[in-house]
């Protein structure tokens, strides 16, 4: 369902609570504002972000615990030693 309006600004612009609700937003909102957009966004709660954060030390941690392999130049050479194919 979309629901398409033309507002004329004034001193601002009001976003309709309907509107925010019908989009799933939450209660907690961040404004991100860009040339020609801005975006209304939801903000994630202190477990999600928390959650996330933990994700992304896991990631990073891999890195730091890899073996060295045997293949020199791999990730440059990654489509030919994955996919035997010539870049």
């Amino acid at each position: 369902m979309f629901d398409r309006e033309v507002l004329e600004v004034q001193q601002g612009v009001w976003i309709n609570e309907r509107w925010i609700r019908d989009a799933k937003l939450g209660r907690r909102l961040q404004v991100v504002v860009r040339p020609g957009e801005i975006r209304i966004l939801p903000v994630p709660d202190e477990a999600e972000q928390e959650v996330s954060a933990r994700g992304w030390d896991v990631f990073l941690s891999l890195g730091r615990t890899a073996q060295s392999g045997r293949l020199p130049n791999a990730a440059v050479e990654h489509d030919r030693y994955l996919y035997g194919k010539a870049q």
